[in-house]
C-alpha cells in the first residue's frame, strides 16, 4: 500500500489540513475497508470501502487536520471482506511546525534561517542564518526547493570553514567569500580564555574596534553584493554565528532597502535571541576560571550590541561622510546594482 501526502507549500502546519492519499488491491477476497492508525497501531479507525470495484483495486484519501506540532506517524493497512487485516501495513511520517504567522518573523532550522528583511520566510528573496555545518537532507530541501535559494555567501574565514566544512546543496552556487588576508587570523579557544581575554580592553571595547574595521577590512561585503546584484536571485548569507559579519551585510541591505533605523537595529538584536543556547553553551565553556571582569569582556564579543552596529555606521559617517558615499566609493555599486538590490529585498 503506498502512501502519499500534500499540504499547503509541502509544509505541514498545526491548524492546516493535510490530504492522504493511497492506493490498496486484494484479488482474492476484495478489500471491505481502509484502517488507519496515528497512535504506532494502538487503535484503528476504519473507513468502509462499499462500492469499490475488486479488480481495479481501492484508491482512498484521508484528510487529517493537526492541532499540536511534533513527529507524526501514519499507519494504513486493508481489511479484506472477511474482515482479517491485510499483513501489510504501510507507514508514513511526517513532521507538523507551529502555524504561520505573518505578524512574527519564522525562522528554520537549527541554524536558524530567516529572511533579511525581518518578515516571514514566505515571499522573501535574501535569508541569513549562522553555518550551515550539520544541515539535514529535509533542512537542504526546505532551502533549495521551499526558499528557493540558488546562492549561498559564505563569509567565514579559512580557519572556520575548515573546522566545519561549507555543504554543497544540490541546485545553488556556492561562493566563499573570506575577509581581508591582511587581518590576523586569530584562534578563539586561545584568545577568549582566562588570563588573556583581559587584554582586549573594557567589556565591548574590542567588538566596536572591530565593527569601526568592517567598514574597511570586509571588501568581501563588496564583493557579495555586486554578485546578488548581478545574479538577481534568492540567495542566503552567513558566517559562523550569524551575528556580526552577516549582521551587517544584512543592515547595508535593508539601509539600502530604506528601512529606518529603528528597524534595522531590532532584526541586528533579534540574534541574542535566535543564539541564546549556543551563546550559553559557549559562554560556560570558555568561563572556566574567569573572574568577574574576565566573563564580562567574554560575553561582550558572545552577543550583539546596539553599540557595535552604531558603531559600523558612525564609522562611515566618519570616513565618507553619508552612507550613500560609503555604498558609491566604498562598495562600488551603481545605480543598476542598488536597484537589483532593492528589487530582492522587495516582496
Amino acid at each position: 500500500m503506498a502512501i502519499a501526502f500534500d499540504s499547503q507549500d509541502g509544509v505541514c502546519r498545526v491548524g492546516s489540513p493535510i490530504a492522504f492519499s493511497g492506493y490498496v488491491d486484494d484479488f482474492e477476497t476484495g478489500v471491505a475497508a481502509i484502517e488507519l492508525s496515528l497512535d504506532n497501531g494502538a487503535t484503528w479507525t476504519s473507513y468502509p470501502t462499499t462500492g469499490a470495484v475488486t479488480e481495479r483495486g481501492v484508491n482512498w484519501l484521508f484528510s487529517y487536520t493537526p492541532e499540536m506540532a511534533g513527529t507524526y506517524l501514519l499507519k494504513a493497512r486493508a481489511i479484506d471482506n472477511n474482515n482479517v487485516p491485510s499483513p501489510l501495513v504501510s507507514s508514513f511520517a511526517f513532521e507538523v511546525f507551529p502555524p504561520a504567522d505573518p505578524d512574527l518573523v519564522e525562522t528554520y532550522g537549527g541554524f536558524n534561517v530567516r529572511a533579511i528583511d525581518g518578515g516571514p520566510l514566505k515571499g522573501a528573496k535574501l535569508f541569513r542564518s549562522s553555518e550551515l555545518a550539520g544541515i539535514t537532507p529535509e533542512e537542504a530541501r526546505v532551502l533549495t526547493q521551499e526558499l528557493g535559494i540558488r546562492a549561498v555567501y559564505d563569509l567565514r574565514n579559512d580557519s572556520e570553514t575548515a573546522s566545519a566544512p561549507q555543504p554543497y546543496l544540490v541546485g545553488t552556487q556556492q561562493i566563499a567569500l573570506a575577509p581581508s588576508e591582511d587581518r590576523p587570523r586569530k584562534n578563539v579557544e586561545k584568545r577568549l580564555v582566562a588570563g588573556v581575554i583581559g587584554r582586549y580592553g573594557a567589556p565591548g571595547e574590542r567588538m566596536r574596534s572591530n565593527y569601526k574595521r568592517y567598514v574597511d577590512d570586509y571588501p568581501a561585503l563588496s564583493a557579495a553584493l555586486r554578485s546578488m546584484a548581478s545574479d538577481r536571485c534568492p540567495a542566503l548569507i552567513h558566517c559562523a554565528s550569524g551575528k556580526d559579519r552577516t549582521g551587517v551585510l544584512a543592515a547595508i541591505l535593508e539601509r539600502l532597502a530604506g528601512r529606518n533605523d529603528d528597524d534595522i537595529m531590532a532584526n541586528y538584536l533579534l540574534a541574542n535571541e535566535l543564539n541564546a543556547e549556543s551563546v550559553a553553551e559557549e559562554e560556560a565553556r570558555l568561563s572556566v576560571g574567569m573572574t568577574d571582569e574576565e566573563r564580562a569582556i567574554l560575553r561582550s564579543f558572545l552577543e550583539a550590541r546596539p553599540e557595535y552596529l552604531q558603531a559600523f555606521f558612525d564609522e562611515i559617517d566618519e570616513r565618507y561622510g553619508t552612507f550613500d558615499a560609503y555604498v558609491e566609493r566604498a562598495l562600488h555599486l551603481g545605480p543598476v546594482q542598488r536597484e537589483s538590490l532593492q528589487e530582492l529585498m522587495t516582496r
